[in-house]
């Protein structure tokens, strides 16, 4: 069925409304027209359908979609509402919790370090943080050490042996148990995160989990500062990202959508209870460097921009170009990209995709499956939120919405989407 807004809204609410209205920017104002930059704007249009069609069929309760190429914004649309409880309408600055898509920014955070020369990738972990020594890995049941360093390499790229523990019931027992989302500080996550037994060795094996969250506590090591003080400082600021941040300040929490989590045995959306109104609301306690931050598709464009122009910001670099080059390589072994779906390949991975320095990359559209091109730059957020940039068609694609769990081809759907409007192809 449809999903439909309630025909009443609350009086609080309609004032917030107005207040929204007062002060939206006028995104319009800033599209180029799409034959410019060889992009058919009728065709276009298929991509404004799409979040309608997913908005009207009940799929997603609001969505945001933003398309850029040649660092020209050729299509913005917002569609829908901010949750089921809460039928403002989805803006263009609506504020996402954006999770996962949190690692590329710390990554970057990173590397200004590896830059500055305060590490190399090849450095052992637990010189930095030296709670992480002597961790355990899981084998037959029972435990051993590992036989291998974990270095901030394999931090990068996954292949430290951290996992979430998807489809994986008695390793999420053990993540539970050790409450690791109730960490307190990262110290505190740190120190819980050593007793979680490592699914491989590392640099033997691609596991999708808790590097990210250990690169950000290295950063916060390294600089003296905690991990949302860098990225302001360094990257925010710098990027003019004023709607980013791991604490969403009282005064726009209006602008925060819902999180839903998709419902399997009644096909529809719930909403995740408590949200999105609790104030100083925070993804986690610490500054999670792998799912913590709060963005809007137009702040998390700045950062997508920088890393197209090759770390250029005006007249500044906040990283070199060579670097940006060897961050979107894939870094990973071809026997884990090439192995099969049902065996050993890593489904977070996707059929057809490496993994760079703290972003994933495509090497082969054909064996993905989906329209697309080689070496571009992804990664998504947990509730539904995707991004991408293909250095191919220098093009820029950010969908937006919150929904856990989601059945839905999101990134797929957009994807054919955006490359069938382009008359004139790079590649």
């Amino acid at each position: 069925m449809p999903f439909r807004l309630p025909r009443v809204i609350n009086p609080s609410r309609i004032a917030v409304l107005f207040l929204v209205l007062l002060s939206l920017p006028s995104l319009a104002e800033e599209l180029v027209s799409a034959e410019t930059v060889g992009v058919s704007a009728e065709r276009l249009q298929r991509v404004d359908a799409l979040s309608q069609r997913y908005v009207g069929e009940g799929r997603v309760a609001g969505m945001v979609t933003l398309v850029s190429r040649h660092g020209k914004r050729v299509q913005a649309r917002a569609e829908g509402a901010l949750g089921l409880d809460n039928p403002l309408p989805m803006q263009m600055d609506t504020l996402f919790r954006i999770y996962s898509m949190t690692k590329a920014v710390t990554a970057v955070a990173a590397l200004m370090l590896y830059e500055e020369g305060r590490f190399h990738l090849d450095d052992p972990v637990e010189q930095f943080l030296p709670s992480l020594a002597g961790l355990q890995v899981e084998d037959e049941g029972g435990l051993r050490a590992a036989t291998t360093p974990m270095t901030m390499h394999h931090l990068f790229t996954h292949m430290a042996g951290f996992s979430y523990g998807y489809g994986d019931a008695t390793h999420t027992a053990q993540i539970r148990a050790l409450d690791l989302a109730g960490s307190p500080d990262t110290a505190t996550y740190i120190e819980r995160l050593s007793k979680l037994p490592l699914k491989h060795d590392p640099g033997l094996g691609w596991a999708y989990g808790f590097s990210t969250d250990v690169l950000g506590a290295v950063v916060e090591a390294l600089s003296g500062q905690r991990l949302g003080v860098f990225m302001a400082e360094r990257i925010f600021t710098p990027l003019g990202m004023t709607d980013t941040f791991f604490e969403v300040p009282a005064d726009k929490l209006h602008r925060l959508a819902s999180n839903h989590l998709w419902n399997k045995e009644a096909s529809a959306m719930v909403v995740v209870s408590g949200l999105p109104f609790a104030p100083g609301y925070r993804v986690s306690k610490f500054d999670a460097g792998g799912a913590g931050l709060i963005s809007t598709a137009g702040d998390y464009l700045k950062f997508l921009e920088m890393l197209r122009r090759g770390g250029a910001v005006g007249d500044r670099w906040l990283l070199s170009p060579k670097l940006l080059k060897y961050m979107a390589q894939d870094h990973l072994p071809k026997s884990i990209t090439d192995a099969n779906i049902g065996q050993d390949h890593d489904r977070s991975l996707g059929l057809g995709g490496g993994h760079g320095l703290g972003i994933g990359v495509y090497i082969d559209p054909v064996r993905r499956g989906v329209l697309s091109s080689k070496g571009e730059l992804d990664w998504g957020g947990a509730a539904g939120t995707v991004y991408w940039l293909d250095p191919v068609e220098d093009l820029i694609v950010i969908g937006m919405t919150q929904l856990f769990a989601s059945p839905w081809r999101l990134r797929d759907d957009l994807s054919v989407a955006t490359y069938q409007s382009l008359t004139v192809t790079l590649e």
